[in-house]
């Protein structure tokens, strides 16, 4: 029984990473193309390039924060 419980408690860690690393590759491409985008709008370019460098700051800081052994 002890076996069984260890292994679930491995498996949903390891889904968890994956979640994790999904959500913050997004979350890092997504401020990268904000970036490209902040040069090419009309208006806003400073609110779009710190949105930009917010997602990318995200993206970089859940796989850092996510475990905490």
């Amino acid at each position: 029984m002890s076996s069984q419980t260890t292994q679930r408690n491995e498996a949903t860690e390891r889904a968890g990473a994956v979640a994790r690393f999904l959500v913050a590759f997004i979350l890092f491409v997504g401020g990268m193309v904000a970036f490209g985008w902040a040069f090419t709008v009309e208006s806003g370019h400073a609110w779009i390039f710190s949105a930009g460098l917010a997602l990318v700051t995200l993206g970089c800081f859940i796989p850092m924060a996510g475990r905490d052994r």
